[in-house]
């Protein structure tokens, strides 16, 4: 990713004593004008401290149109030039249009951040077209390796033809992949994409679709697969949630467990995962009303050790789109958009009685979806990391050591390689696969 340096924002700290001022106000340096971008830049400035060192206390924001945001992906060189340590941050995601950026500097721990005051304003006009060097390839078999930040050689292959939009995608615990679209659940085995489909649902009906699907932990003994479905009704859209039984690569026994209307209206997004203390967790929203998120047992009863009678434990979530654990906390990463930015906010379960509790919330690119947090030690650089599927690329986020719900950088992985990602899985042997719209693809160290 090149560097925006038309125009570079000039931070000057002061160190103040215990109690005292907050940092002085940023000082924008020489260029000046409207400044045209694509949006994947990256913005720089120079920031002065007494030592090298004290950069590591430091964090960013950066204002579009007046609105904050956390910056993401902060890098700063580790010897200062003539105006400070030279640094550089990602946009966060714009619309197409004009623009101001300003930049303000902040320390402190939540509900005690002191902030700079921000900086002058950059003009941006953020161009809406990609060159035709940058537009994703037709077709591709096997993708060029291409090295992370931290050095890790890459490839991507593709495994699979054939796909029509998946919605999600699960392994069953026999190493198969079932792969839902929005009519159909498809399974992977040996290597092959089956022709007979796991799962139809009726053609003559469009109201109906698979939105999400997860795996009984104690699959090999029941055999049960948990899915999130939707159809239309006379009160608006109902998503439900339906258990299935698994026999030869079919998808049987339909019991539905649990049902909520979308009152609102709109596109229903809903995701299903089972947590670390085995019970199912359900995000349910859409376009026109805000998300919950819902925990159940297995047979879908309020759990015992729950505040109140209700299953919802949160609420407030746009349209859901992702939907991971984090095992080290645990914390649940949701990942939303609205109509204008996508969000990364985690919440962890409290003690008996249980009820959630917000940890952390991260602006992400609008077009972000999918994820998956990298447990396994085939690329032992991506342990302990979060993959988010982001329109052409693959966003790759890297936690703090000392605090593990904050962002401390990221970058792209495939941009413009394969084309649109829709969903990810992480598979049992440690690699990451990935569905575009119409393939499936395997994402390896490169031999």
């Amino acid at each position: 990713m090149r560097e925006m340096r038309g125009f570079w924002i000039l931070i000057t700290l002061f160190a103040a004593a215990c109690g005292s001022s907050k940092p002085s106000t940023p000082s924008t340096g020489s260029g000046g004008g409207t400044v045209s971008i694509t949006g994947r830049e990256r913005i720089g400035w120079d920031q002065p401290v007494s030592d090298a060192a004290l950069i590591g206390a430091l964090r960013f924001a950066i204002y579009v149109d007046n609105v904050r945001f956390e910056m993401a992906g902060v890098s700063c060189a580790p010897t200062a030039g003539s105006s400070g340590l030279p640094c550089s941050g990602e946009l966060p995601p714009m619309t197409s249009g004009a623009h101001t950026l300003q930049i303000a500097a902040f320390s402190g721990p939540q509900g005690e951040v002191v902030e700079s005051d921000r900086s002058g304003v950059l003009q941006v006009i953020v161009s809406a077209s990609l060159s035709a060097a940058t537009a994703p390839p037709a077709d591709w078999l096997r993708t060029e390796p291409e090295p992370t930040h931290d050095g890790v050689r890459l490839q991507a292959d593709k495994l699979a033809e054939g796909l029509d939009r998946p919605a999600d995608a699960a392994f069953a615990p026999d190493g198969r992949l079932f792969i839902a679209e929005r009519g159909q659940v498809r399974v992977l085995s040996n290597g092959a994409l089956q022709q007979r489909a796991a799962l139809s649902l009726p053609a003559d009906d469009t109201s109906q679709h698979v939105l999400s699907i997860a795996f009984d932990p104690d699959f090999q003994r029941t055999r049960f697969v948990f899915m999130l479905q939707t159809i239309d009704s006379r009160d608006g859209p109902v998503v439900f949630l339906a258990r299935y039984r698994e026999l030869g690569g079919v998808l049987g026994q339909r019991a539905v467990l649990f049902q909520s209307v979308i009152e609102g209206g709109g596109d229903p997004s809903a995701l299903v995962r089972f947590g670390p203390d085995g019970r199912l967790y359900l995000v349910i929203g859409s376009e026109e009303a805000t998300g919950k998120v819902f925990r159940l047992n297995p047979d879908a009863t309020v759990p015992s050790d729950q505040a109140g009678t209700s299953p919802a434990v949160a609420g407030g979530v746009a349209i859901a789109q992702g939907l991971v654990w984090d095992p080290r906390a645990p914390i649940l990463w949701i990942v939303d958009k609205d109509s204008s930015s996508g969000h990364l906010s985690g919440v962890s379960m409290s003690p008996p009685p249980v009820r959630a509790i917000a940890r952390g919330r991260t602006a992400l690119p609008p077009e972000s979806g999918s994820a998956i947090f990298y447990t396994a030690d085939a690329i032992p650089e991506f342990r302990n990391n979060a993959l988010v599927a982001s329109g052409g690329y693959i966003l790759r986020l890297r936690f703090a050591d000392v605090d593990a719900t904050r962002v401390q950088d990221s970058e792209k992985l495939l941009e413009n390689q394969v084309g649109p990602i829709r969903v990810l899985v992480a598979g049992p042997e440690g690699t990451v696969y990935f569905c575009t719209n119409s393939a499936l693809g395997r994402l390896t160290l490169a031999r």
